[in-house]
């Protein structure tokens, strides 16, 4: 059984659009839940659906810079040590978002939580739209793998 390397994998075309894919899934099931909070419930729950969704899509692209920029600094392409190269400043901004991302969130629950502008209950599914939109592409993916073993009569 041949098993590729990661930088075969990472050259993938498949994996190159994973990001463009998890984004366009994820607006899909975000249309198809506003659709069902505009019919059974407020605009309370609809806008904090959106504003918890716009939190995920920054906390995701954040994450995603920072993992990134983490993984391009140790190709090995000279010097690899954290200790002899020092952070370079488009490496402290993306520090800087992601401990951002942890402050945003904190701060708009805190603020849902003491003034009551958006429901709560809509705010934390839109924070969790991009984990559904993980999870739909995990069991696409399951899926896809076992019919297509049952067809070559591994199953």
């Amino acid at each position: 059984m041949f098993l590729p390397n990661s930088s075969q994998l990472l050259l993938d075309s498949y994996y190159q659009n994973f990001e463009r894919r998890l984004t366009r899934l994820s607006l899909g099931l975000g249309l198809v839940i506003v659709s069902v909070l505009l019919i059974f419930a407020s605009l309370r729950a609809v806008f904090g659906f959106i504003a918890g969704s716009i939190l995920s899509l920054y906390n995701f692209l954040w994450l995603k810079q920072a993992v990134d920029r983490l993984l391009a600094r140790f190709q090995p392409s000279g010097s690899n040590d954290v200790s002899t190269v020092g952070w370079r400043r488009g490496e402290r901004r993306v520090v800087f978002k992601y401990f951002m991302r942890f402050a945003l969130i904190g701060g708009s629950l805190c603020a849902i939580f003491r003034y009551q502008i958006l429901d709560v209950k809509a705010f934390a599914l839109g924070l969790f739209l991009f984990v559904m939109a993980v999870l739909a592409e995990c069991i696409y993916q399951v899926t896809k793998t076992l019919i297509e073993d049952w067809d070559r009569g591994r199953a």
